[in-house]
């Protein structure tokens, strides 16, 4: 049986490379190749001193080494996105080059394109030498495969997009009358976080914004809260945090509309996440989006920075009960038939035959040409 390493943010990683992780580990692909899971999350608190930083990273390469033995014909499968991380997950590329092991470099992230092209001349070389050193570089859409295949020339570039798992049942208290909003992401602009919480004072008493998230922008959950004071929002709008798990589940199952108004997208997991819930979607055609989604079919588009389309939007599903449930149920059924966990593990498996097809059976080769088919 092949051994795959897979590298990346593992739980308790909040972020939407943790959840491909996490469900991928979950699915049938762990029965039909040997995973093992490697985790590239951060390991040290801020404000340590250089000399641990050096020591950790040290003993991070290492373990990879050691992790890649030849002797079991593994494939390297890393997970990477934009900024510092995709320098230091570039090591473990050619740490695995080294080692004579291939590598799947899958690339996550919503301005990967911004990031390329904002590098000094010789960082972008570096960069597109550690796409080179892939056996296939893995983007989420045909979208992105446009858009980085001028940025990356030599890298062998391959197209998955990200899968969802079907959520489980899970006990939910819904308060009759009330309209749940939620928006399910890491704050900051980019996901268009301030456009949203402007929309509150233009939706009915009876709806509630709920924002369920991490920081991306450092200190902007404070900033946020200034800003409903100051308008008089607090009771109309409610910051959670971040959510994982079950509780991550209730705040899918509790909602009645989800919105991501984001400006820049890959594919966005907890779009995906809702849409598995059976939530209406609004949301803009950023990224992947669209290769995904149909507006009017599966969800409502709306421009990205728009505020008077935003709210419009949400006013109009909350006051149509059956355009909500028509969506929803639309959806549901398209992310789940196409975009199922499970269809994303047939074609791991399909692109780990092509790199190694000496080591599957005849029967699991059919199976990863069925799943390209």
């Amino acid at each position: 049986m092949m051994r795959v390493v897979m590298a990346g943010p593992l739980p308790p990683a909040i972020g939407g490379m943790a959840t491909v992780i996490n469900d991928i580990a979950h699915s049938s692909l762990a029965c039909e190749v040997e995973l093992a899971l490697f985790d590239t999350g951060k390991r040290t608190p801020e404000g340590r001193p250089l000399t641990r930083a050096i020591w950790t990273r040290f003993a991070l390469w290492r373990a990879w080494w050691r992790a890649l033995d030849p002797a079991h014909s593994s494939v390297a499968h890393i997970h990477t996105c934009s900024g510092l991380t995709y320098f230091l997950d570039g090591s473990y590329v050619l740490l695995a080059r080294l080692r004579g092991v291939p590598v799947v470099l899958h690339v996550h992230g919503a301005r990967f394109d911004d990031f390329l092209d904002r590098l000094p001349p010789l960082m972008l070389g570096i960069a597109r030498f550690i796409a080179r050193r892939a056996a296939r570089v893995v983007l989420l859409s045909g979208e992105w495969e446009q858009k980085l295949s001028v940025r990356l020339p030599g890298a062998h570039l391959a197209v998955i997009e990200n899968g969802v798992a079907e959520p489980p049942p899970i006990e939910t208290n819904k308060t009759a009358g009330k309209i749940v909003v939620l928006f399910l992401g890491n704050l900051c602009q980019r996901k268009g976080i301030w456009d949203l919480v402007a929309c509150a004072g233009a939706l009915p008493p009876a709806a509630r914004l709920v924002l369920v998230g991490g920081e991306e922008d450092p200190g902007i959950a404070a900033d946020l809260r200034k800003y409903l004071a100051r308008e008089g929002l607090e009771d109309r709008v409610e910051l959670t945090g971040p959510a994982v798990g079950k509780a991550k589940l209730r705040w899918l199952r509790s909602a009645d509309i989800f919105v991501l108004p984001s400006y820049a997208e890959g594919v966005p997991i907890s779009m995906l996440e809702a849409a598995a819930a059976g939530l209406p979607l609004i949301v803009t055609p950023v990224g992947g989006i669209p290769s995904v989604l149909s507006d009017g079919e599966h969800a409502l588009f709306v421009q990205p920075g728009d505020h008077d389309a935003l709210a419009g939007a949400i006013n109009h599903l909350i006051g149509d009960p059956a355009l909500r449930a028509r969506l929803g149920a639309a959806a549901r059924e398209h992310v789940l038939g196409r975009f199922g966990i499970e269809n994303t593990a047939r074609k791991y498996l399909g692109l780990y035959r092509e790199l190694k097809p000496a080591l599957f059976s005849p029967q699991t080769q059919a199976g990863g040409a069925e799943a390209r088919d």
